[in-house]
């Protein structure tokens, strides 16, 4: 019976220790780990020893403190920050968090875990860590260089496109600039050539009414003839300059082109200005003079209140000569 006993005592001893050292796993975060990391090494081991014997069932992890810990803790090769233990039933797991300063393997001693928590009155329990290597970013680098060289990642002639494309988009970048910057001066010119515009308009719609009133020829009397042309005149005035010139009366025309001229016209506008005020001096003088006493005044090609053999022509040319010498002003 006591054979038995031993052999049985025995056999649990063999057990244990085999079970512990085949259950005893070590994982360092992050996997590689380089100069000036916070690394992390997690030591997990099976025990029957309550290394929370002095603490709540309910607590699952304690810290150890550093200065517990039989050997250095901040020397030339790494730093210790911090240190732990949680459990999980019989399963604990030794926490340490450090930095390494230098390249190589760092090798941890073997230490006693209860010491650590407990002091040196409970039963010893080993943790024996294994080394950790610590990684050159350098040597890295040296092994990226000597990989293969990866194909192009554009399709050939793309790299011209981007070029040209980029070059394009620097130059509308400019246009775009220039445009923000010489905002008014864009708006001024575009009003300017908007009025231009309706300026040619107005001279074109005046050709076509004096084109009409010519066709009419002796569908009309000299009196509607010249009513008619002194409606056109007015209302091609009034547009042109921005003056009533429909409320000016013939003799008070040149005056009124001085006074909205400042004084400024050109040759070419006063003598377009001259050439209408005419037209209109004629026109009304044949509306208004006839049957009068000057129409009846000798010699009657000078005073008659008719207009003569092609001078409706002839006033309709000086008007669209006159217009011609407006727009070519501007």
């Amino acid at each position: 019976m006591k054979k038995l006993l031993i052999l049985f005592c025995i056999s649990i001893c063999v057990s244990t220790a085999g079970f512990t050292e085949d259950d005893t796993t070590q994982v360092v975060m992050p996997k590689t780990i380089y100069v000036g990391d916070r690394a992390e090494l997690r030591y997990t081991f099976r025990s029957a020893v309550d290394f929370f014997a002095d603490m709540n069932d309910s607590a699952l992890s304690r810290e150890i403190a550093l200065k517990s810990l039989p050997f250095e803790t901040d020397t030339d090769d790494y730093t210790i920050l911090d240190a732990s233990l949680a459990r999980n039933g019989l399963l604990y797991t030794f926490r340490l968090f450090f930095i390494p300063w230098n390249t190589g393997s760092i090798d941890f001693p073997m230490f006693d875990i209860s010491a650590a928590v407990y002091g040196g009155a409970a039963a010893p329990f080993i943790i024996d860590v294994q080394s950790i290597e610590v990684s050159s970013i350098l040597q890295d680098q040296d092994e990226a260089q000597l990989r293969e060289s990866m194909g192009p990642l554009l399709l050939p002639g793309t790299m011209y496109a981007l070029y040209f494309a980029a070059l394009l988009s620097v130059i509308l970048l400019i246009v775009i600039f220039r445009l923000v910057v010489k905002r008014e001066s864009v708006c001024d010119a575009y009003k300017t050539w908007k009025l231009l515009r309706l300026y040619a308009k107005n001279a074109k719609e005046l050709y076509r009414s004096l084109k009409r009133l010519e066709r009419a020829g002796k569908k009309i009397d000299d009196a509607e003839f010249c009513t008619e042309l002194q409606q056109l005149i007015r209302r091609y005035l009034d547009f042109r300059f921005g003056y009533r010139f429909s409320a000016v009366s013939s003799p008070a025309i040149m005056d009124t082109f001085e006074k909205i001229m400042a004084g400024a016209m050109s040759e070419k506008t006063q003598s377009g200005a001259m050439s209408l005020a005419a037209v209109l001096r004629r026109t009304d003088y044949v509306r208004y003079a006839r049957g009068s006493i000057d129409s009846k005044k000798e010699p009657a090609e000078e005073f008659a209140a008719d207009l003569k053999a092609d001078e409706r022509s002839s006033l309709i040319r000086i008007v669209r000569d006159a217009v011609e010498r407006f727009e070519g002003d501007n």
